[in-house]
C-alpha cells in the first residue's frame, strides 16, 4: 500500500470513530471512479502471439460499477446477530457437559461412587457395661466397577478393651477385606467391651477405605452408630448414718462388685470430701489424691473401703460426699480416667448436745503446725446447747505423741493422769461443773513441751501430737442419760532449720591472698562458708539470700554449690532447692562458700568490718506445709572456723 493510500484509510478511520463521523462520511462528496481499460485473452489461443503479427491493440473491458462502501446500520446489525449465536452456543455447550459430568460421575459406564457403597452398622442399642458387644458391619458395591484393597476400619470410645484380652485397651482395629466385586454383599463382625456410667452414650465410627482401578488415591466411605450404657460394669454400695454430730467419729463402708463377665483392670475408687470432713483413718490407706487403686477384679468379685473421719458444721447443714468408681491405668493420674459409677451420700450435721473445742497457739482446727523444741499453750472450752440443765460435767483432754515431753504437761485447774497423759478437770477441783444452766460455756488452759531435734541421740521424722478432747455430763430433765462429746487436734511439729556462718583467710576451698590483719587502702580476700542443718521434715524451695557492703567484692563461688551473685543489687543467692529432713543430724550437712575482696578504708582502721549482712534461710516445710525461715551470723573480718584468730582489726596503712 503506497503512502497515499495509507493516509486516505488513517483519514477513514479518524472521521468514522469521530462523533460526527458518520454524517461527515454521508455529505462529503466523493470522487467518481475513473474507469480504465484493460485487456485480457479469453482463450490459451489467444494469448499465443503470431509470430508474423505485431502485437495486438488490448482488448476494451467492459466497465463497472462505482463501489460503494457498505451502509454502517447493516454491518452492526450483522455483528450483533454473531454475538447471541456465539452466547447461545456457549449455553448449549455448557449444558450437555455438565450433563454428561453428572452422568459419568453419578453412575456412568465404568466409574466408581462412594454414594454407591451402602455400609451398613448393626448393633444393640443398648449395652451393659464391661459386657460384649458385637458390631456387624455391611457393605454392599452398587457401583459397576470392583472396589479394590478395601479395608474396614474401626474406632472405639475411649475405654473400650479387648475381649480377648480384658487388660488390653482396643480403641482402633482394622479389617482387611480385600475386593468387592461389583453387586457384591459381605459381612463382618467386630468385637469389642465397652465400659461407661449408666445412661452413657458411646459412638463406634467405622471407615471403609478403597481404591480404584487405575488409581493410586485411597477412597473413604463413613458411619458410625451410637450404643447406649445400660447399667455400669460395677456396682457400689455404701452403708453409713445420715446425719452425724459435729466433732465426732463416723463412718462410711464401701463395697465395690463386678457386674462384668469378664475381668476388670486398673479399677479405681475415689472420694471427694466435702468441707468439713477431716479423714481419721482409711482401710486400704488412699494415696495422697483421695484414691484408692484396686487393681483388677475378677467376674462377680467385690471389694470393700472403709473410711471414718469427722465432719464440723452448724446445725443442720447438709455435706454431700462422692465416690467414683473407675478404671484408670496410670498410677500417677489422681483422677479417675473412665468413671464407670458416680453415687452421692448425704450427710447432715447435728449440733452436739455439749460442744467441746481444742486451740493451739490460738489457732483451731484438724491440723495445727508448732515449732520444735518449744512451749506449746491451749485451751479447752465447752459448751451446754441442751435446752436443759447439765450436771457432772468432765472435760478430758488426752495427749499422745513422740515429740511430746510428757513431763511438761500442765493443766490450769486440771488433775494429770499420767497413765494416759491426760488432764482432767472435773466438779473435784472445779464447782462450776456440778450443775451447768442451758447455754453455760467454760474454758479451761494446758500447755505441754515439744522435744528438741535430735534430743536423746534420736530424731524424730515428720513428728506430730494428738490431742483428744471428750466432754461428759449427765442430763437432768427426765431419765437421766450420759452425754458425751469430742473433739482433736492433730499438733504437726515443724522442722528446725538453722544456718551458721564460718569466715576463712588461711584454709577453705579458696586460696586468699592480702596482708592479715587487713590494711587500709590494702585488698584482702575471705572466704565465706554457709552451713544448713535441718532436723525432721523435708524443705522444698531452700534459699539463702545475702549482700555484700560497697567496699566488697564479689570474686568466686564453689563450684557446683549453686551459689550466684547479682551485681546490681549486690546479693548472693544460694538456690538449695530440697533440704533433706536430717541433714546435719543423720546425714552431713548442707555447705556452699564463696571468696570476697575486701578494700578498707583509712575510716575503718581500728574496727572489723563486715563482709556480708546477716543471711537468711527460707523454705516450705513439706509436711507441716508452714513456711520456715532461719538467720545466720553476718560475715566480718572476724575468723570463724579458721586454723588461726585474732586478726581481724583493720591495721592503718
Amino acid at each position: 500500500m503506497t503512502r497515499e493510500e495509507k493516509s486516505g484509510v488513517e483519514k477513514l478511520k479518524n472521521r468514522l470513530y469521530a462523533r460526527e463521523g458518520i454524517k461527515q462520511i454521508k455529505k462529503e462528496e466523493r470522487t467518481a471512479l475513473t474507469p480504465s481499460e484493460a485487456s485480457a485473452p479469453k482463450t490459451w489461443e489467444a494469448q499465443k502471439p503470431s509470430p508474423d503479427a505485431a502485437d495486438p491493440a488490448p482488448p476494451t473491458t467492459p466497465m463497472r460499477p462505482p463501489v460503494t462502501s457498505p451502509a454502517l446500520p447493516s454491518e452492526s446489525h450483522s455483528h450483533m446477530s454473531f454475538a447471541f449465536k456465539f452466547l447461545g452456543g456457549s449455553i448449549i455447550f455448557f449444558t450437555a457437559a455438565i450433563a454428561v459430568a453428572s452422568f459419568v460421575f453419578l453412575g456412568g459406564v465404568n466409574t466408581t461412587s462412594p454414594r454407591n457403597i451402602d455400609l451398613e452398622l448393626v448393633v444393640p442399642t443398648l449395652v451393659d457395661g464391661g459386657k460384649e458387644v458385637q458390631v456387624e458391619i455391611v457393605v454392599r458395591n452398587r457401583n459397576t466397577t470392583p472396589l479394590l484393597l478395601a479395608d474396614l476400619v474401626i474406632d472405639y470410645p475411649d475405654g473400650t478393651r479387648n475381649p480377648n484380652n480384658p487388660s488390653t485397651d482396643l480403641l482402633h482395629d482394622r479389617l482387611s477385606v480385600g475386593t468387592i466385586e461389583s453387586g457384591q454383599e459381605l459381612k463382618r463382625t467386630a468385637s469389642a467391651l465397652l465400659f461407661g456410667e449408666e445412661g452413657q452414650l458411646q459412638t463406634i465410627k467405622v471407615a471403609l477405605e478403597y481404591s480404584v482401578q487405575g488409581s493410586n488415591a485411597v477412597f473413604v466411605r463413613q458411619e458410625e452408630v451410637t450404643i447406649t450404657i445400660g447399667s455400669a460394669p460395677v456396682s457400689l454400695a455404701i452403708e453409713g448414718p445420715s446425719e452425724s454430730v459435729a466433732g465426732q467419729p463416723f463412718t462410711f463402708d464401701l463395697t465395690v462388685r463386678s457386674n462384668a463377665t469378664t475381668p476388670i483392670a486398673d479399677l479405681v475408687v475415689k472420694g471427694e470430701y466435702p468441707f468439713g470432713f477431716s479423714v481419721i483413718r482409711t482401710e486400704p490407706a488412699a494415696d495422697t489424691s483421695g484414691m484408692w487403686r484396686l487393681g483388677t477384679l475378677d467376674p462377680g468379685a467385690s471389694k470393700s473401703i472403709r473410711v471414718t473421719g469427722t465432719i464440723q458444721g452448724e446445725d443442720g447443714d447438709e455435706r454431700i460426699f462422692r465416690f467414683i468408681a473407675g478404671s484408670n491405668d496410670d498410677a500417677t493420674d489422681p483422677e479417675v480416667k473412665l468413671p464407670f459409677i458416680t453415687i452421692p451420700q448425704t450427710l447432715t450435721v447435728k449440733r452436739p448436745f455439749i460442744a467441746g473445742n481444742i486451740t493451739v497457739e490460738g489457732k483451731s482446727g484438724s491440723n495445727i503446725a508448732v515449732a520444735a523444741g518449744s512451749r506449746i499453750s491451749g485451751t479447752v472450752s465447752w459448751q451446754n446447747n441442751l435446752s436443759d440443765s447439765v450436771s457432772d460435767v468432765e472435760v478430758t483432754l488426752t495427749l499422745a505423741g513422740p515429740s511430746l515431753d510428757e513431763d511438761s504437761i500442765q493443766g490450769q485447774g486440771a488433775f494429770f493422769q499420767s497413765v494416759n497423759n491426760s488432764l482432767v478437770w472435773s466438779k473435784d477441783d472445779n464447782s462450776e461443773l456440778e450443775s451447768v444452766a442451758s447455754g453455760a460455756n467454760g474454758t479451761f488452759q494446758f500447755s505441754f513441751l515439744t522435744r528438741s531435734p535430735g534430743e536423746g541421740g534420736v530424731l524424730i521424722t515428720n513428728p506430730t501430737i494428738d490431742l483428744n478432747l471428750t466432754v461428759r455430763a449427765v442430763r437432768e430433765a427426765g431419765e437421766p442419760e450420759t452425754i458425751l462429746s469430742a473433739a482433736s487436734t492433730k499438733v504437726t511439729v515443724a522442722s528446725a532449720l538453722s544456718l551458721s556462718t564460718e569466715v576463712l583467710h588461711f584454709s577453705g576451698p579458696f586460696t586468699n591472698s592480702g596482708p592479715m590483719p587487713p590494711q587500709a587502702e590494702q585488698e584482702t580476700t575471705y572466704t565465706v562458708r554457709w552451713t544448713v542443718r535441718n532436723s525432721a521434715n523435708a524443705v522444698g524451695n531452700g534459699q539463702v539470700v545475702a549482700t555484700l557492703p560497697t567496699y566488697v567484692r564479689f570474686v568466686a563461688a564453689e563450684a557446683g554449690s549453686g551459689i550466684s551473685y547479682n551485681e546490681g543489687s549486690r546479693t548472693v543467692t544460694w538456690s538449695l532447692g530440697e533440704i533433706k529432713a536430717g541433714a546435719g543430724y543423720t546425714s552431713s550437712p548442707r555447705t556452699g562458700a564463696f571468696q570476697v575482696e575486701l578494700l578498707p578504708s583509712e575510716s575503718q582502721v581500728g574496727q572489723s568490718p563486715a563482709l556480708s549482712s546477716t543471711p537468711e534461710l527460707t523454705g516450705q516445710d513439706r509436711f507441716a506445709n508452714v513456711n520456715l525461715s532461719a538467720t545466720g551470723g553476718a560475715a566480718t573480718t572476724k575468723l570463724i572456723g579458721d586454723t588461726q584468730s585474732g586478726v581481724d582489726v583493720v591495721a592503718p596503712k
